[in-house]
């Protein structure tokens, strides 16, 4: 079972990975077999390869990433909300999002699920 502190660590070096464009940071926090749904209703995508093309893409177009709350934590899985501020300059977007991670026993996310949709997404204030 994770703790607390585990889990939070993690939700914060995810948040910085994105921020900070860190792809080998943030994929560390996963297990080789994890899988992301993000957002969720969307196809499932499975394994570090698959998961390394995911992020390489999502990491270049976020410009500030931060946590919106505290992460709750119930057994091995944690939820976090977080806002990502996205896009070109003069035209970005902020998304508010609540990730659900699942961890197995050697502290590694091996399911991680993305919240979010049209209605969590608005300008940035300029």
């Amino acid at each position: 079972m994770i703790d607390y502190e585990t889990a939070k660590k993690a939700c914060e070096t995810y948040v910085r990975s994105l921020e900070n464009s860190d792809l080998e940071t943030l994929l560390g926090l996963f297990a080789d077999d994890a899988s992301i749904e993000d957002p969720v209703g969307t196809d499932l995508r499975e394994g570090k390869d698959v998961l390394r093309a995911f992020y390489s893409e999502a990491c270049q177009g976020v410009a500030k990433a931060s946590l919106s709350g505290s992460p709750r934590l119930a057994g091995n899985e944690v939820a976090f909300p977080f806002s990502v501020t996205a896009g070109a300059p003069g035209e970005e977007i902020v998304i508010n999002i609540v990730d659900v991670f699942r961890f197995n026993e050697e502290g590694k996310v091996v399911s991680m699920r993305a919240f979010w949709g049209p209605d969590n997404i608005s300008p940035a204030a300029n």
